[in-house]
């Protein structure tokens, strides 16, 4: 069974796929309807005027960090923009967070949220509370709220013709992770400096989906890699889509180093993940105005479509839906192998 069919099933089992529908209407004493379906990273809450938008991330030592290659407080850092990415893809504004810790060594905890608060000043977000506790393992758990004046995007709301892009390279934080393991710190500093930054520090769009937020009709974060966003993006809106791997931008660095250190350098950019950029999804006849934002790396296919390249025998993946109908993804050329993101 595929991550997605596990978890499409927990969703029906848990009552939140319902009579095949894709949200299910939730109103909160006191509060507003769930405004964001379920299937996307983040939850929003209409409350008046203001969608409010959760979410929550944990970065687990020896699965999303290691000490050996970071300092405690690079660690506390990259657990909060990754955990505020969730936030940023709905084209919400972060606005206050809470953190719990855990580890052996107290000193290393107070560098780690140290971290934590370099980044929030960065973000503009607000540490509100958390707690601490003792535990033979490191780690970060964030809860973050956002706020915005707009129905959030999500997963959501993709239709036939629609023009799939990404904000940013891909790769960078696959072939960072790569060096790191394989040749240290010093190495990745002296020949990756831009991938080990972006690996450390991941990039959040926060001006670019503001920007254009008005023409895009679905997002979310590249953090398990384009090609399973896309995947997900599929099956929540019971689509097709052509895949293009042959379009990814790629930096100079991955170009240049990623050849030596994988067989099949675009598999694993396009599968690996961790890189935080944003997928996003706009009508065909405004994607190539806002091209400039994020390079086109997918359309979404109607089923005519997807007849005409089932004759032709395209090469494509089969993924399951929300609908329990199978889709596909095509490839114009072959499909890729895939690579997971195993961390440390």
């Amino acid at each position: 069974m595929s991550e997605i069919e596990r978890i499409i099933d927990l969703g029906k089992k848990l009552g939140w796929i319902l009579n095949k529908s894709l949200l299910k209407k939730i109103r909160l004493p006191h509060f507003g309807k769930l405004s964001t379906p379920w299937g996307s990273d983040s939850l929003s809450i209409k409350v008046g005027n203001f969608h409010i938008v959760i979410s929550s991330d944990q970065s687990v030592e020896g699965t999303h960090f290691n000490l050996k290659f970071m300092t405690p407080e690079e660690v506390g850092e990259r657990a909060l923009r990754c955990a505020v990415s969730d936030i940023v893809c709905t084209a919400s504004f972060p606005a206050f967070a809470f953190v719990n810790l855990a580890g052996r060594d107290y000193k290393v905890l107070e560098k780690i949220g140290e971290g934590i608060i370099k980044s929030s000043d960065e973000i503009g977000l607000k540490l509100a509370g958390g707690d601490t506790s003792r535990s033979n393992t490191y780690s970060v758990s964030i809860f973050v709220v956002g706020y915005s004046e707009e129905k959030p995007l999500s997963r959501f709301g993709a239709k036939p013709g629609d023009h799939i892009h990404i904000t940013g390279t891909v790769g960078d934080s696959a072939l960072a992770l790569e060096v790191l393991k394989r040749k240290g710190r010093k190495y990745a500093e002296k020949y990756i400096p831009n991938a080990l930054h972006k690996f450390l520090k991941p990039h959040l769009s926060v001006k670019t989906l503001q920007r254009i937020k008005s023409v895009v009709r679905f997002s979310a974060d590249a953090s398990d890699g384009p090609l399973r966003t896309v995947e997900w993006i599929c099956a929540l809106n019971n689509v097709s889509c052509e895949f293009f791997p042959e379009r990814m931008p790629f930096s100079e660095e991955f170009l240049r180093f990623a050849p030596n250190f994988f067989k099949e350098p675009q598999s694993v950019a396009i599968t690996f993940g961790d890189d935080y950029e944003i997928v996003f999804g706009t009508p065909e006849e405004k994607s190539q105005s806002i091209r400039k934002y994020g390079e086109i790396i997918g359309i979404i296919l109607s089923d005519h479509d997807v007849k005409r390249a089932l004759r032709k025998n395209y090469p494509f993946k089969k993924i399951p839906s929300i609908s329990g109908k199978g889709k596909f993804i095509f490839f114009t050329y072959k499909k890729p192998k895939e690579f997971f993101f195993e961390h440390f």
